[in-house]
């Protein structure tokens, strides 16, 4: 089934000005023309969003990274430090039903295009802001990147193993958190909108995102006092529930209930585990995982990772052999589902990129614009705006569109 009765169509009325840059705010406003928002991305003359030059990998010549973040939208390349950038700027927003920036608290309100300001022409204006540490509080200036909020927020410090140096998860988890935390917190605006007339100021930042995944164990640390610690592939409060060495390389196995417990030891042929005091119950299996470990461990050497993957899956044991990228997009799960998508692109003739995970009505995600170059739809755009062509050329002479 298309798209055309599927999530690419929900937003297919919504206007969208991007005013973002590196991976939160890109990949808000990316699910936000996944969802059929028509997207504007204002990016800088020259250099364009950062991600351009975050390479490599490249494809092709082009940054993978933004073309992971960039799809379904127009690019128009402005000055807006220029009195007739900020004009351009002005003129979109107030032709937007969603605005999103990623600027440093305070800088667009210098410029004339903070919420206050362009909401009194455009009242129903959704103005969401994505920063680093949030609009108020002594870090509200501070710079905010991913690693940062990861070092800063506990994240580092119970990522790794239990005796080496805590390590950074290699995916922006936060900028990714926040992106979405973002596009939840617009759509209710929209709703809200549908009610009231009225727009809204929409906030969220990476700090917050950082907190927010930090949520049970801030909960647990609240509860003893206690700090979490690094437990490698396992976790503090659920045993057996990590990797295990096989006869030739490791099996991820999470074993969350008594009763999946039977069954796996049952498959390891050590049943009498699942009635020993030691491991009758998973607070027990926890208090005793040093010993568990090597019971499991033992019996796991006897066969290959594979062998027990098999085994266990057709007890409907959860598991998982530790697989690479390059697995994953060769698996006939990902195949099944279409979300690895080929998208047309004019110098990546074989661009494929992940679609956004969810379906409406069996449709997928809307397939608009491929990620675009810089500046590349500067004149369309300020043509739709009524500049005339020669209007267009001088504003490309005094350098204020590229």
């Amino acid at each position: 089934m298309s798209s055309q009765v599927g999530i690419g169509t929900t937003l297919c009325d919504i206007r969208v000005l991007d005013l973002t840059r590196n991976l939160a705010g890109p990949y808000c406003t990316m699910i936000l023309g996944d969802m059929g928002a028509e997207v504007i991305k204002v990016e800088r003359t020259g250099s364009g969003d950062d991600t351009r030059n975050w390479t490599p990998p490249t494809w092709n010549g082009q940054s993978t990274t933004f073309l992971s973040a960039n799809r379904n939208k127009r690019s128009i390349a402005l000055d807006i430090n220029t009195a007739e950038g900020i004009k351009i700027v002005r003129t979109l927003a107030y032709q937007a039903d969603i605005l999103v920036e990623s600027f440093k608290p305070g800088s667009l309100e210098k410029r004339g295009l903070g919420y206050e300001d362009l909401k009194e022409k455009n009242p129903r204006l959704i103005y969401c802001s994505i920063s680093g540490y949030g609009s108020k509080g002594p870090m509200r200036n501070d710079p905010g990147y991913d690693p940062i909020m990861q070092a800063s927020s506990g994240i580092m410090d119970m990522t790794g193993e239990p005796d080496q140096e805590p390590v950074r998860l290699p995916i922006a988890v936060n900028d990714l958190g926040a992106g979405i935390w973002a596009v939840i917190g617009i759509l209710s605006a929209v709703m809200r909108r549908q009610a009231t007339g009225q727009g809204s100021l929409v906030e969220t930042s990476l700090f917050e995102t950082a907190a927010w995944w930090m949520n049970y164990h801030i909960t647990g640390y609240l509860a003893t006092g206690v700090p979490p610690v690094r437990c490698g592939t396992g976790t503090p409060f659920i045993a057996p529930y990590e990797v295990y060495p096989a006869a030739d390389e490791g099996l991820l196995v999470c074993v969350g209930n008594d009763n999946l417990f039977r069954s796996f030891v049952e498959e390891l042929h050590i049943p009498d585990l699942a009635t020993d005091e030691r491991f009758a119950t998973n607070p027990m299996r926890v208090e005793n995982r040093e010993e568990l470990r090597k019971l499991i461990e033992e019996r796991f050497q006897t066969r290959t990772a594979a062998e027990w993957e098999e085994i266990l899956k057709a007890r409907a044991i959860p598991c998982s052999r530790i697989l690479t990228v390059a697995d994953l997009v060769d698996n006939e799960q990902l195949e099944s589902l279409d979300l690895l998508r080929s998208t047309a692109h004019s110098s990546i003739p074989d661009l494929r990129l992940i679609d956004l995970p969810l379906s409406l009505n069996k449709g997928r995600a809307a397939q608009n614009y491929s990620p675009p170059s810089l500046g590349e739809q500067t004149s369309e755009i300020l043509i739709e705006l009524g500049y005339t062509e020669g209007e267009i050329r001088e504003l490309r002479k005094k350098g204020v569109i590229s």
